[in-house]
C-alpha cells in the first residue's frame, strides 16, 4: 500500500518537473500536459487511488511553478477529469487507438481551457498550443500507459500452499 503511494508521489513529482523543464521558445507549444496525462492514467487504471483533493493540490502546485493565476490549472484539471469520468468504466476496454484519440481530445480541452483563461485575462497566449500539445500527447500516451502498467499497477501474486 505504501509502496504504491510512494510511486504515485514520485510520479507526480516527475510530472511537475517535466512541466517546468526549460525548452526553446519555438518548441514550448508542443509541451504535453504531463500532469493531466498522469491524472488520466490514475483515474482510468487506478480508480481507488484517485482523489479530488490531490488533483486540486497538484493543480495549485502547477500554478505556482508556472507562475499562472492561482486556480487556473486546478480548474482545467477538474473540468477535464469531470468530462473524462463519464468514460471511466469503459476506457480499459477501448482499443489503444480509441484511447489515443480520447486522450488527445481531453488534452485539447485542457489546453484550450488554459488558453481561454489566458486570453480572457489579456495574457500572452498562442492559439496553436492546444492543437500542438494534444497531438504530441496522443503520440506519448501509449508509452505512458506502458510505463504505468509496468511500474504503478500492482499485480496479484498467489502462493501455492505446499
Amino acid at each position: 500500500m505504501k509502496d504504491l503511494r510512494l510511486k504515485l508521489l514520485i510520479a507526480f513529482l516527475a510530472a511537475l518537473v517535466l512541466s517546468i523543464l526549460p525548452m526553446p521558445q519555438f518548441l514550448s507549444a508542443f509541451r504535453p500536459p504531463w500532469v493531466l496525462l498522469l491524472v488520466l492514467y490514475i483515474e482510468y487504471f487506478l480508480p481507488a487511488k484517485f482523489h479530488i483533493t490531490t488533483l486540486v493540490l497538484v493543480g495549485l502546485m502547477l500554478d505556482v511553478l508556472l507562475s499562472t493565476v492561482i486556480g487556473e490549472h486546478s480548474f482545467a484539471l477538474l473540468l477535464v477529469t469531470w468530462i473524462a469520468s463519464t468514460r471511466s468504466r469503459r476506457f480499459q476496454f477501448f482499443s489503444i487507438m480509441q484511447q489515443i484519440v480520447l486522450v488527445g481530445l481531453f488534452c485539447f480541452i485542457y489546453q484550450a481551457t488554459i488558453t481561454l483563461i489566458d486570453g480572457l485575462l489579456n495574457f500572452d497566449y498562442n492559439l496553436f498550443t492546444p492543437i500542438a500539445s494534444a497531438s504530441l500527447s496522443m503520440f506519448i500516451w501509449p508509452w505512458i500507459r506502458l510505463l504505468g502498467d509496468g511500474s504503478l499497477l500492482t499485480r496479484l501474486h498467489y502462493r501455492s500452499s505446499l
